[in-house]
């Protein structure tokens, strides 16, 4: 239940924040503002369904504890702000704001989904690792869903979206090697623990996914009418990494491996 909830608030914020800046930079207009939506109707149910079931758990089902739990704990207060955040970027999408409120919002967004996970137990730059990589995320999820439905399919429109993409899985790859580093310490945890090893599910899906991508490239530079389809079949990747995220994100990273302890003295000398 836990990872199904987690899977729905990643859903509503690569819905919602990628489609709100796909709308603006790559199919102006597009997706309809009712796809937004639909991202912060599942980010709340995602949100506000794990906090209930962590509060159910501890005996706390008055509606006034989540309140207090929203308010007075460090992953309330991220959701709280997280939710302030996809509420001022669906109104300046609504509204027809200039683009630097739309970054600002969605830079919120950002930075409360990623004090939710394990960016919560870390200090700002952990944090900021965890919210630059949902965002890179989201860019290519909301990027990929906005061109699969569009009409028509241009080869114009396929290159406006490349440096955004090659972008995203730069920013991907470089985070994801840093959060490894911090949460991985050694090789056999990558393959011992159950937390290494969903990781490696992630990574090979995230690889497969692009070369998903690649393929979708060569079909639009040859103008295959099955273009679409390679499409459909990346987004379908994409939203499996998505699924796998919240998968780790409910496994508590492997403890790290004890240090030995000091060395003793040397008896003095005669």
């Amino acid at each position: 239940m836990t990872a199904a909830l987690a899977a729905l608030g990643f859903a509503g914020v690569a819905l919602l924040l990628g489609g709100a800046l796909a709308r603006r930079w790559l199919t102006p207009g597009h997706p309809p503002t009712r796809f937004l939506g639909a991202g912060l109707a599942l980010l709340l149910l995602g949100w506000l369904g794990q906090a209930a079931l962590t509060l159910g758990a501890l005996g706390f089902t008055a509606p006034t504890d989540l309140l207090d739990y929203l308010s007075g704990t460090s992953t309330g207060r991220a959701m709280l702000g997280g939710l302030i955040g996809a509420l001022l970027l669906l109104a300046a999408e609504l509204g027809s704001r200039p683009r630097w409120p739309v970054l600002a919002a969605a830079l919120l967004l950002a930075w409360g989904a990623a004090g939710t996970g394990h960016g919560a137990g870390h200090g700002p730059w952990v944090r900021g690792l965890h919210a630059a990589h949902l965002l890179a995320m989201s860019v290519w999820v909301g990027g990929v869903l906005a061109i699969v439905t569009t009409r028509p399919l241009t080869v114009a429109l396929a290159r406006r979206f490349t440096p955004a993409a090659l972008g995203s899985v730069a920013v991907l790859a470089g985070t994801g090697l840093l959060m490894a580093g911090e949460h991985l310490r050694s090789p056999a945890q990558w393959t011992g623990t159950l937390y290494g090893q969903t990781l490696l599910v992630k990574v090979t899906l995230v690889a497969l996914a692009l070369g998903a991508a690649i393929l979708v490239r060569r079909a639009f530079a040859a103008r295959s009418p099955q273009a679409r389809v390679a499409l459909a079949r990346e987004a379908l990747l994409l939203v499996t990494v998505l699924g796998t995220t919240a998968v780790l994100s409910t496994l508590p990273p492997p403890a790290p491996a004890p240090s030995a302890g000091p060395a003793r003295a040397a008896p003095p000398g005669r």
